[in-house]
């Protein structure tokens, strides 16, 4: 009975019809109760799902295996491997309305780096400092080269979340988390379904 119960949890979307102004839900059924909804936290498969929908990541992986823009345009590695600056996108919202900036990257990668319970410390244990140069320019200082970097701010440890929603409730975020990707965080009943509702200000 309990796996038939996991089985039939469900993430509910609110996105807008293609061909209608009318709202239309869309059910997903996922196997399992994501835990944390906190990128820094989260360590379940099932919780990328909700990620993918909720909070968009400083790059992204293509179909075909490259490392694609998201929240980054660009970005450029230094001669000698050792720091690594993304040109952000501008016009870039939280779903709380803030705006995602340089300072915010740099709040994020510190947040993931020192949190107790962060489950992105060994991911991101080779950024030694993070530099804001600009509101769409940031710097990340190695400690040493690291070529898997990239990939790993494609998953977890490069989603950005709201640093004032982040700083407002430093020890349940997750139980109401604010991004910045497609929808935005409506509702969750434990073992039951998620909630999520287009975000309006989304940059795409």
């Amino acid at each position: 009975m309990k796996r038939v119960a996991t089985v039939l949890t469900a993430i509910s979307m609110t996105a807008l019809a293609l061909v209608s102004a009318d709202a239309a839900t869309l059910r997903v059924g996922i196997q399992d109760d994501p835990d944390a909804l906190d990128p820094a936290l989260s360590g379940t498969y099932t919780g990328r799902f909700v990620f993918a929908a909720l909070c968009d990541k400083l790059v992204d992986i293509s179909p075909d295996l490259k490392i694609v823009p998201q929240l980054a345009e660009a970005w450029e590695w230094a001669a000698d491997g050792k720091s690594l600056t993304f040109t952000l996108r501008k016009n870039v919202t939280f779903h709380d309305g803030t705006a995602f900036d340089a300072a915010a990257v740099k709040f994020n990668i510190e947040r993931m780096k020192t949190m107790p319970d962060s489950k992105r410390k060994a991911e991101l244990a080779p950024i030694a400092s993070v530099d804001a140069l600009a509101a769409d320019k940031v710097k990340f200082n190695l400690s040493e080269p690291f070529v898997p970097l990239l990939a790993n701010l494609s998953d977890r440890a490069g989603m950005m979340v709201s640093p004032k929603a982040a700083q407002a409730n430093p020890t349940n975020f997750g139980a109401k988390p604010v991004c910045s990707g497609p929808f935005k965080f409506v509702e969750r009943i434990a073992q039951d379904k998620i909630t999520l509702e287009r975000y309006a200000n989304y940059f795409y």
